[in-house]
């Protein structure tokens, strides 16, 4: 191990840190500094960008050394595991090391921060052993170079569950003979955050329960240990969140694991994923009103055209979002388009506050033929997020398929619905093996009065009860009424509250022939928000209603006033 202790440790108090991915925040610093200040941060993850000037970062952490906050040099990419794609990694860590020999004292990182993430790549859950080794080889490279260039303190970010595994990739109930990954980390670096992502302390699934053999190894190690714990909406895995929950029940739990662990010389305090996240829960010392006003949280819209993206980085797109107050984006991609055709897009929207689902669809992948379609969708992203920042990665996987516009919805509608079944199951397993992404479709109000052959429930419950949310195209052009918005998705609404699932609702801007009650064409989009402005408390009574989506953003941009 290499380094000394980090003044948080040093003068005996608990390090309470977070992690920071957006580097540009720092370049005007004030308002990141006043959000720490809110949430008695006294660390700060911050992300490397090499491509800002060394200046920034000397203002930044002059500033934050003022006010008693560490900065460690935050930075990680999946691919830094594997075997000759260390050179990133090696070279950020180069980079710090001369920034920190040309910095004043209090201009310096405290720290090197790593954040790699290996196990999300499809290659770990075919066989780890491999991308263990190159893992392993690539980090003792990567410590020789810090040790040679004067020595500078290393965090590691590691989930809890890698103690499972050991130092040859085998899992541990496989190869008694070999060493603990996790025990591996801890016995060469200076600092572990340990990724005990969990909502309560207590229990056989509580962060107690689960870190212990960690926090005994690290007291042999003479590693210092942080408790990661995570704010970030997490669809489907709330028990691995605190989003929705506030911050009473984070600090409750952040309390009962210092003094659990009070007596461990490793325990060094709490860290929390992300600072944006943070502070968007529900503040402690704002009380909830007894009959709290249901307000949707998502506000989106659909970006068909991947080119808009693509050709000129989607400007447009962001700035409509911004006067529109759009936080949520299904965008198609063109899966012929390498990957770096969209990261940039998506970093601009994430530090925008937009959440972005990547999305495909067409009639034809209701049919079990063209199940390696939505195949490929998957793969793509998949491998774009592992070769991906976290903030350039895809939230999500979005299907629009549709298949009653085919012939087969007349001819031979009972295998065309199994089929079209058959595949979201398959959509939504093979989304899930090796990632957190979300998945969701699109889907027509009234297939809520179609059964599932051969399956005691409608079309409209399985998909439901199958994805982590739904799109329902609610395609009218009022909230109330017995046609209106809130009556149409009503079945829905009370499916999904039963099942605790997500729906958001979709309503139409492009011209439509087929009624005048459909769309908000001849309306415009004045009238369009006085009738999604009514949803909130027509649809109070239900939990699973989270907000609107617009289709489209090319008939939005063009709708009348």
């Amino acid at each position: 191990m290499i380094g000394s202790k980090s003044p948080a440790e040093a003068d005996g108090a608990d390090i309470r840190a977070a992690w920071v991915w957006q580097a540009q925040s720092i370049s005007n610093g004030d308002e990141l500094l006043n959000n720490a200040a809110k949430h008695k941060i006294n660390r700060l993850y911050v992300n490397v960008d090499m491509t800002l000037s060394k200046e920034v970062y000397q203002t930044f952490i002059a500033k934050a050394s003022r006010v008693g906050i560490a900065v460690e040099a935050l930075g990680g990419d999946p691919s830094w595991a594997v075997s000759g794609r260390e050179g990133p990694m090696l070279r950020m860590a180069s980079w710090v090391n001369d920034y920190n020999q040309a910095a004043e004292p209090n201009e310096r990182f405290d720290a090197l921060h790593l954040d790699i993430k290996p196990y999300v790549l499809p290659a770990w859950a075919k066989d780890a052993r491999a991308l263990v080794q190159s893992w392993t080889t690539n980090m003792n490279l990567l410590l020789e170079q810090v040790e040679q260039n004067g020595g500078m303190n290393v965090n590691v970010d590691l989930p809890f569950w890698l103690d499972s595994y050991t130092v040859t990739g085998n899992r541990t109930s496989e190869d008694t003979d070999n060493e603990s990954l996790s025990r591996w980390f801890m016995d060469r670096v200076d600092h572990v955050t340990l990724l005990a992502y969990r909502d309560s302390a207590q229990g056989n699934n509580g962060i107690i329960r689960l870190i212990e053999q960690e926090m005994e190894w690290a007291d042999a190690s003479d590693a210092s240990v942080t408790v990661g714990v995570n704010t970030k909406p997490m669809p489907g895995e709330e028990f691995t969140t605190f989003a929705g929950k506030g911050t009473t029940q984070l600090e409750s739990v952040i309390e009962e694991v210092a003094s659990a662990f009070s007596d461990h010389s490793s325990y060094a305090g709490i860290a929390v994923h992300d600072i944006v996240y943070w502070g968007q829960l529900e503040p402690a010392e704002v009380p909830l009103p007894e009959n709290p006003s249901k307000q949707p949280e998502i506000r989106g819209t659909y970006i068909w055209e991947a080119s808009q993206v693509t050709n000129d980085g989607g400007e447009h797109i962001l700035e409509f979002a911004r006067e529109q107050d759009i936080n949520w984006l299904y965008v198609r991609l063109d899966l012929d388009q390498p990957y770096s055709s969209y990261r940039s897009f998506v970093k601009r929207a994430t530090a925008q506050g937009i959440e972005i689902h990547a999305m495909g669809g067409h009639p034809i992948w209701g049919k079990e033929e063209n199940r390696p379609r939505i195949q490929r969708l998957i793969d793509y992203v998949k491998n774009y997020n592992a070769e991906s920042e976290p903030d350039e990665q895809f939230e999500g996987i979005h299907l629009d398929i549709e298949p009653y516009t085919l012939p087969e919805w007349e001819s031979n509608r009972d295998t065309l619905l199994t089929e079209w079944a058959a595949n979201i199951a398959y959509f939504q397993e093979e989304t899930k093996k090796d990632s957190h992404l979300e998945t969701s479709a699109d889907l027509a109000v009234w297939l809520d009065s179609f059964a599932l052959p051969g399956k005691d429930t409608s079309v409209a419950e399985y998909m439901i009860k199958t994805l982590d949310h739904v799109s329902l195209m609610a395609f009218r052009n009022m909230a109330e009424g017995s046609n209106g918005i809130a009556a149409v998705v009503s079945q829905e609404m009370e499916i999904a509250d039963r099942l605790g699932k997500r729906l958001l609702i979709s309503v139409e801007m492009k011209e439509n022939h087929e009624g005048h009650h459909i769309s908000f064409y001849q309306k415009g989009a004045a009238e369009m928000e006085t009738q999604l402005a009514k949803l909130p408390d027509l649809l109070a009574d239900y939990q699973a209603y989270q907000g609107n989506i617009v289709h489209a953003y090319d008939y939005w941009i063009e709708a009348k006033p």
